[in-house]
């Protein structure tokens, strides 16, 4: 059904490349120089490719100095769709370095980070030319100085003379810092409609502080993703400089404050789903948020309003107030919950960090549930106050696959404020991802929760319970559908959970990427009586313009009652 729309990608041939007779450290740089390719034809492009390594080959041994270098071909069939092209080298006599002349000049020659990169230069006299490191150190020296302010810093002379008969090098490089520059007036044009200082709430400087071109890209994509505002340039005049002040111009033009948004997908958690979204971004022109959800799936129906009032400096400091309405019909309980929620969240985030996110949110929650656990059913009212400490930290959210994200977060409740019962719960779930090279990413991700309660688990509704399953708990079992059971054998939930897994993800081309995942745990009610489960599985990413879509093949290890394969499968909104 909704497979049909999407179509994995064919196996395509892979050209390796592998090189002999020269030091490991010299092989390692050429793995990188040299990465392993894709090719569709094999006759055609297999003759291609060869061409290719051997340019590509050249220049690298030519930026590691040696010019003088040679080297034969041998072609290896590894298997049907893999291809060995292997490097048998003999490097020559290589380039040294005879001289090199560091000149450095201008206000900020004598700053403490370019004396310590110009002690730290990477070449020496006598040594091997290596014009990798020699670029890399240029680049950094330049970006030091940039944050510092000293925009104009430039190399008066960057010059590497050889000779390819005398087997020598020459390194000239001299360094002017020029003046150092700082923010000066900073002028919004467009938009309007929304207050000034929420507006400069999106901009990571201010008047005064060094200037930086990557805080001007740090606001530039501040504003880009606070979705109300289009055709977005911030822009240093660093022309129209005086005393050394750089006026600022931000140019904005506000879009439709109202959107709807309707989307389908599917999830194996909770079958297939529809949404309807409408947001108002800039309620009573106070660019107040405003979002009414309507949210359908098989297994899962939400109805929700939430308010945020944007206060104080920072990105995300707001004031919240929300109410929602949801049904759940899943394998271990049914619910009816209503929840109404009001409070405040804080912004901790570095304004000069473009991907990572830190937030502290504390609300007062009211809680209305009737439900069916174990064909036990009950009904409770809670009132609870709740804090959550969120991290964040990805280089690109759409692409999750290098950074990690945590989420803690504890709530208590008792009966003097009319709640059903007393207790305090503590919750949190996080996840690292880290890309070895282009081709390998490793992943860990982890739950786990604890909970005092002084009174039967009936008096908890389940979403203040402990289950697990699902496809980012233990894939090879139903979602929410493992726990501790009651006398009958019927899950009812428990008041411990731990849930961790490790994932190794292979990319076989630039957007996709074949997985393998093995996962461990469960919830429980005492560490001296926990019922491990296990799952392991394939699958594949695809990660597409809209965030990752995932299909898994889940095995349990453990637990007989569960199917011998599971499929996970999720695309489009994931409620």
């Amino acid at each position: 059904m909704l497979l049909g729309f999407f179509s994995f990608p064919a196996l395509a041939d892979v050209v390796h490349f592998g090189f002999e007779d020269v030091p490991t450290s010299m092989a390692e740089k050429l793995n990188k120089a040299l990465p392993p390719v894709t090719i569709d034809d094999k006759a055609d492009r297999l003759e291609e490719t060869e061409m290719s390594a051997n340019l590509r080959l050249k220049d690298a041994l030519q930026a590691y100095g040696y010019y003088d270098a040679t080297w034969k071909i041998s072609k290896k069939i590894i298997s049907p769709q893999n291809y060995l092209l292997q490097f048998s080298i003999s490097l020559g006599k290589p380039i040294i370095v005879r001289k090199i002349d560091l000149q450095k000049s201008g206000t900020g020659s004598n700053t403490p980070s370019i004396i310590h990169l110009y002690k730290a230069f990477p070449i020496k006299d006598g040594a091997v030319l290596n014009q990798v490191d020699y670029e890399e150190w240029k680049g950094k020296a330049l970006e030091a100085l940039n944050r510092q302010g000293y925009a104009k810093a430039e190399y008066t002379r960057h010059e590497i003379l050889i000779d390819k008969k005398e087997f020598w090098s020459d390194i000239y490089l001299w360094l002017n810092t020029g003046p150092r520059f700082r923010f000066g007036s900073i002028t919004v044009h467009g938009a309007e409609h929304y207050p000034r200082w929420f507006v400069e709430r999106y901009v990571s400087f201010k008047e005064g502080d060094w200037y930086a071109p990557a805080a001007l890209a740090v606001t530039q994509s501040n504003l880009r993703n606070a979705d109300r505002f289009s055709d977005i340039s911030v822009q240093g005049e660093l022309n129209t400089e005086k005393n050394n002040l750089v006026p600022v111009s931000i140019n904005l033009k506000s879009m439709p404050a109202q959107h709807i948004k309707v989307g389908a997908g599917y999830s194996t958690d909770i079958g297939p789903n529809a949404a309807l979204i409408y947001d108002n971004y800039n309620a009573f022109d106070e660019a107040q948020h405003v979002r009414v959800s309507i949210l359908a799936a098989q297994l899962n129906r939400n109805v929700s309003i939430l308010y945020k009032w944007p206060i104080g400096k920072n990105i995300g400091s707001e004031y919240i107030a929300q109410a929602s309405y949801q049904n759940q019909t899943l394998t271990a309980y049914d619910s009816n919950e209503m929840l109404a929620s009001v409070g405040r969240q804080w912004s901790l985030r570095d304004d000069n960090s473009r991907n990572k996110t830190t937030s502290l949110e504390a609300l007062v929650n009211f809680e209305q549930a009737n439900y069916t656990v174990a064909d036990e059913v009950n009904n409770s009212f809670y009132i609870y106050p709740s804090l959550q400490y969120t991290i964040q930290d990805f280089r690109n959210i759409l692409r999750p696959i290098s950074g990690y994200s945590l989420t803690a977060r504890a709530e208590g409740a008792s009966k003097v404020w009319g709640s059903t019962a007393n207790f305090v719960r503590f919750s949190a779930r996080g996840s690292w991802n880290v890309r070895i090279n282009r081709q390998w990413v490793i992943g860990t991700r982890a739950k786990v929760g604890a909970m005092w309660l002084n009174g039967p688990i009936s008096d908890l509704p389940p979403n203040l319970r402990f289950f697990a399953g699902g496809q980012n708990s233990l894939p090879g079992y139903a979602f929410q559908s493992q726990g501790p059971v009651d006398s009958d054998g019927a899950v009812e939930g428990g008041r411990l959970l731990a849930v961790a897994g490790f994932n190794i993800q292979r990319f076989v081309s630039k957007n996709w990427a074949v997985v393998a995942f093995y996962d461990a745990g469960n919830a429980f009610n005492s560490f001296s009586n926990v019922h491990v489960l296990q799952d392991v599985g394939i699958g594949f990413r695809w990660y597409s313009p809209v965030g990752p879509i995932r299909f898994d093949l889940a095995h349990p290890l453990v637990n007989p009652k569960a199917p011998a394969v599971r499929i996970a499968f999720s695309v489009g909104f994931s409620l």
